[in-house]
């Protein structure tokens, strides 16, 4: 499960981990270089960290990412013996341009996760195809789909697959984008909803919200109301990009993000 973890502000906002891509071939942008650094805590003393790294290969838009999903350390209560568990994955997407309406991107991850003594490792991949036209952006997409190498125990694991489709859409007199976008899994599907408000000329502000957060509610109307909404912010100076974003989880608290982009020429 350590696949569909967020990995910087805009994916934990938006729900969306191609949300970057996407915008960059809505608004016609071109590729740029650069470093990024994403730090990302959830309750629980979970907290995650991943390195992005954006550079051209040829035709292709391509990122190379490393994260580090750390669990924390737990106490068998009757023993006193502590352990701890960690995922590490690895992940390169490419993403090249087919024609003036026509993209494609292709990821493949390696994850490597620990428990205490017991490890497995598995390969999956996500394929996505994009059609832009002027003001909107559709994309179809397979993701977490592979095999799993070694098995933590003899009892079998699976890797999260998902599918679903996504648009996005540039309204006419607003400084704005939406997206929506549907993940269907083996058991259930999710609906999620975003929209970013662009100030001035560096600066945006984004909010989300997921249909997942109907399985966090746990009161009255007024304590869940805001249970599942998600809020960022971003601002540019000279070749840096901040952005800061949290999630509301309801009963189970609040995760919060930071990342910091430096724009390589």
């Amino acid at each position: 499960n350590g696949l569909l973890f967020p990995s910087s502000v805009n994916h934990l906002v938006s729900y969306d981990q191609d949300y970057n891509l996407s915008k960059q071939i809505l608004f016609n942008s071109n590729h740029q270089n650069s470093i990024s650094s994403n730090y990302i805590i959830f309750p629980n003393k979970i907290n995650i960290g991943v390195f992005d790294y954006a550079y051209n290969l040829k035709s292709y838009s391509a990122l190379f990412s490393f994260y580090v999903i750390n669990y924390g350390d737990f106490d068998d209560s009757e023993t006193g013996y502590i352990f701890s568990s960690k995922d590490y994955i690895i992940q390169n997407k490419f993403s090249k341009k087919i024609n003036n309406n026509i993209y494609s991107s292709f990821d493949l991850k390696y994850i490597y996760s620990y428990i205490d003594t017991y490890s497995s490792n598995a390969i999956a991949s996500k394929f996505s195809l994009y059609y832009y036209n002027k003001r909107f952006l559709l994309q179809g997409f397979l993701d977490n789909y592979g095999l799993v190498i070694n098995q933590y125990t003899q009892f079998e694991e699976k890797l999260p697959i998902t599918y679903g489709h996504k648009i996005m859409f540039i309204p006419k007199y607003i400084n704005t984008v939406f997206t929506l976008k549907h993940n269907y899994f083996n058991n259930y599907s999710t609906f999620n909803i975003s929209g970013e408000l662009f100030l001035f000329q560096s600066s945006s502000v984004i909010v989300g919200f997921s249909s997942l957060s109907k399985e966090l509610y746990y009161g009255e109307f007024y304590n869940d109301f805001f249970t599942g909404m998600s809020f960022g912010l971003s601002t540019e100076y000279k070749n840096y990009l901040m952005s800061i974003g949290f999630k509301n989880l309801g009963a189970i608290g609040l995760s919060s993000s930071f990342t910091i982009t430096r724009l390589i020429n």
